[in-house]
């Protein structure tokens, strides 16, 4: 009797299925560090403002510094960049994403303003700007 060993294969195209659904699994569900905050914005102080905790993990942390520079998690982006990282957002967890400002004591509120207009244009209401509170 003779043996058919060209005959047997191992079959990769199950291990190839496999390797793309993780691929795609680790893309999904990976997180950027989005709530990390710039140390160098001195945030403006609320003397009869309560303070407000939040454990939502889908919170954006946004930074507007003193010129009207924006950066996410320490990454410096322009209106626009922003605008598609709320978006992408707003597909990835839904329109209840809510949003912390962090903008320093100086910073104007026009360039606050753009940030909370970005928001808006992508479905995204749930806008709240940070202050200290004394105490």
């Amino acid at each position: 009797m003779k043996r058919h060993d060209e005959d047997l294969q191992t079959p990769i195209t199950a291990m190839i299925d496999i390797v793309f659904q993780l691929i795609i699994y680790f893309v999904v569900t990976s997180s950027v560090d989005k709530d990390m905050v710039d140390e160098s914005i001195r945030l403006a102080e609320a003397d009869h403002s309560p303070a407000v905790e939040s454990s939502d993990p889908r919170l954006v942390v946004i930074n507007v510094n003193a010129q009207g520079r924006v950066n996410v998690a320490l990454q410096p982006m322009s209106m626009q960049q922003l605008e598609n990282l709320l978006l992408s957002m707003k597909v990835q967890s839904g329109s209840s994403v809510p949003i912390l400002i962090r903008c320093d004591g100086n910073t104007r509120f026009d360039y606050v303003d753009q940030v909370m207009q970005r928001a808006a244009r992508v479905g995204l209401y749930r806008v709240r700007i940070a202050a200290m509170v004394e105490g």
